[in-house]
Order: C-alpha cells, then structure tokens, then sequence
C-alpha cells in the first residue's frame, strides 16, 4: 500500500518527503512521512502531529518514537507524519501565517479542498491520502497558544453510529493518559464548532480517529514525552501490532463536560487552582489584579470537577476564558 506515493518493502523502514505546493516564492513545501512496514501482516495505523504549527510536544513525541520501533518485530504498517503543517510551523503559528485568506484554522476545514488554498490543500492530502488509508489514525496535539492543559484523549464522538466505537475506545484509553474525554455527538470544544475537525470527519467517513491532547504550544512540554512515547507504543499493542499488552494508569478520570470559567473584569491574572486540581461550584480559581495591584475580581468555579485547561499569559480582558472546568 502507498501513502502518498510512499511505500516500503516487508521488514523495513522508508523515511522521505513529499512536496504538496508552494510558498510565495517559490519554495517547495514539502511534508515528511515516515513508513514502517512490519515484517508481518496486520492493520495499518497513522500517526500525525504538526497539524497546528506551534504545537511542538507531538512532534518531539513522533521523533522519539519513531526510532523505537522496529520493523522486524511489528505486524502490519506504521505510517507516521512528525509534522503535518509546515508552513504553520515555520512562523510557529497555528495556522499558515501568510495564508490568502489569512490564517486558517486547518483542523476546522476537513476534508480539505484539493484545489482550494494551500491549508485546504494540504488538509486534503492528510485526509485522503492517510486517514482514509489507515485502520486507526492517531492524532497528536497541545493546548491553544496561551495555556497549559492535561493529558487526556478523545473518545469522540461518544455513540457508535459511524461504527467504530469499540475500536476508539480499546485503542484510546490504552493509549494511557490519566484523563479520557467521551465527548457527546455536536458539543463543542469549549467554544469551537468541531464538526469539521479531522476526527470528525474520519467518523463520517466510518475511519477510526482520536486525538490526544497535552502540553502547551510554543515549546515542547518534555515532562507529556514519555507519556507521548509510551501511548504509541500501547496503542500498537492494543491493535496488534505489537507484542505484550499496553502500559496503562490503574485509573483513568473519565469526563464529558467542559465548563469555562471567564473574567468579568481585564487586569493581571494570578490563578489559586491549576491544571489537575480539583474544584467545587464557587470555589476561587483566580483573580484578577488592577495595574497598582489591587484584587479587582475573585473569578470562581462554574462546576464541581477538575481544572482542564488554565491560562498562563498573566493579563487578559473583560469575557477572556480563565479555565476549562472538566467533570
């Protein structure tokens, strides 16, 4: 089977770039992809990270995985994208920076479009190319630029009418994070329309997809790489690809609601609660300081659980989020 045009032989190991357009001046944009064949048959998984250009964790993960495995030893095919958006990464920005249009937010525009800009193009190429070519597509991310957030995967969406329920679920909480999110068909992600996310997609196109989350964007959060790792290789047990059963928490906190907490008032930002910790309704989580240092607001727990997501820039304005209140 070729990705891409990429292909390798049984028991070996195929590392190259595929050029999918241009720059402005004329520099090939090429994206890497790395093909493990196993020496056996099996299933087909892809991984990929990059998709947002300053998400860095999942792209140091898929570096240091990719030489653990050993082709000799895996049954079926490993196909994996270190970075998947490269233009996005080299102004290290979410979305391609000198965009027409723009950025674009290419986790909102899947399946892509061909023949469309070079993001949907490139959203395209991921889509039909891998996703669809693939039995379980893994999909590594970070928080949003600004925040630091929790380990956790998505069983997404959380019901079986695409059919592939029992296969993202087995596949995502063996992965290993301490926190799994079985997120219901049609909610948002905090307050982003997710309906055009490549999960999303994969689902409709009856693909088994999940995505994993942890760390912040801008630089790699080295303490979630091992975490990172250690999932990818769990994940290859728990398809069969790989021998020995996966290395997973005892426990893993399950959740499917995402409540925000916002500012009322702009100033500094001093959190008191922070990403893992619990939280009851009303309790503080934070608060908000004027420029001479005076407490201007106590912004408070909007539900019982534990603190997602939080925010780490120290000022904001009126309505900004403060923190993702998970439960």
């Amino acid at each position: 089977m070729a990705f891409l045009g990429v292909t390798a032989k049984p028991g070996t190991v195929e590392r190259t770039r595929v050029r999918v357009g241009d720059l402005s001046d004329g520099t090939p944009v090429t994206i890497p992809v790395a093909m493990v064949r196993g020496a056996k048959d099996g299933p087909t998984m892809y991984i990929q990270a990059g998709l947002h250009g300053d998400e860095l964790t999942g792209i140091q993960i898929a570096r240091e995985a990719l030489p653990t495995i050993d082709p000799k030893d895996l049954a079926g095919t490993l196909v994996v994208i270190p970075l998947a958006n490269v233009p996005a990464h080299l102004t290290r920005t979410r979305g391609y920076l000198h965009e027409e249009r723009w950025l674009i937010d290419i986790n909102r525009i899947f399946p892509g479009n061909a023949h469309g800009l070079l993001t949907e193009r490139i959203a395209a190429v991921l889509f039909n190319e891998f996703v669809r070519n693939a039995d379980m597509t893994i999909d590594l991310h970070s928080a949003l630029d600004g925040c630091d957030i929790a380990p956790f995967v998505y069983i997404d969406p959380d019901d079986d009418e695409g059919g592939t329920l029992a296969l993202r679920e087995k596949v995502g909480r063996a992965f290993g994070t301490p926190y799994v999110y079985y997120k219901p068909r049609g909610e948002k992600l905090g307050t982003s329309d997710m309906t055009r996310s490549m999960r999303a997609q994969a689902e409709l196109a009856g693909k088994p997809d999940f995505s994993a989350e942890m760390g912040e964007s801008r630089r790699v959060s080295w303490q979630h790489v091992p975490l990172g790792v250690r999932g990818i290789h769990n994940s290859l047990r728990a398809m069969g690809m790989e021998e020995g059963e996966p290395d997973v928490p005892k426990t893993q906190r399950r959740f499917s609601k995402i409540t925000l907490a916002h500012a009322e008032k702009g100033g500094g930002l001093r959190m008191k609660k922070h990403v893992g910790d619990e939280v009851k309704q009303g309790e503080t989580l934070a608060e908000i300081l004027d420029v001479f240092g005076d407490r201007v607001e106590e912004v408070k727990s909007p539900a019982d659980g534990f603190v997602l997501r939080e925010m780490l820039l120290g000022s904001l304005s009126t309505g900004a989020e403060v923190a993702w209140i998970a439960s």
